[in-house]
């Protein structure tokens, strides 16, 4: 896992930060992975897309305690920007087999997304609209309250990992 010191600083300013190569992943994150870490940890999938021609956006909540991957990637960011702890803080699967654009929106947490397969765009809605390319092993950084949207240029899998807490600078 990278971060730089340019990169790692804008995080703390909570401002939207893209790191390319963020982490090398030798795992195949695909629709094989996604079905074995269902059955083998018995998880629920929430479908999340509500627009009726745009489906196939699927969660599974709550992953950190099935892949030491999840739960080291988690410890990393809690650490290194001084999270305080909150019960709701987690790491999510998201992914779709399909091409897709989600709905524009907002979180109540900070959210830290790396790409595990697939190519997506994170269209950020600040000052002015800016589009961000995730790949595999690519992070992005979107500070709480922020208005984006995700579009799926393939199928995807992307890991979410949501702090609710405080972070101190």
């Amino acid at each position: 896992m990278l971060i730089r010191e340019k990169e790692a600083n804008s995080i703390k300013e909570d401002k939207v930060t893209l790191v390319k190569n963020f982490t090398t992943l030798t795992k195949e994150y695909d629709a094989n992975f996604v079905s074995r870490l269902i059955d083998e940890n018995s998880l629920t999938v929430i479908e999340k897309t509500s627009l009726p021609n745009l489906k196939n956006v699927f969660q599974i909540k709550e992953v950190i305690n099935c892949l030491s991957e999840f739960k080291i990637f988690f410890d990393f960011f809690r650490k290194l920007f001084k999270y305080e702890m909150d019960q709701r803080d987690e790491v999510d699967l998201f992914f779709s087999f399909v091409t897709q654009v989600g709905e524009s929106h907002t979180d109540i947490e900070d959210v830290y997304i790396i790409g595990l397969n697939g190519k997506i765009i994170y269209r950020i809605y600040d000052e002015e609209t800016k589009d961000y390319e995730i790949n595999k092993g690519d992070l992005i950084f979107i500070p709480k309250g922020l208005k984006h949207k995700v579009i799926g240029l393939t199928p995807r899998v992307i890991a979410s990992i949501g702090f609710y807490g405080k972070k101190n600078k």
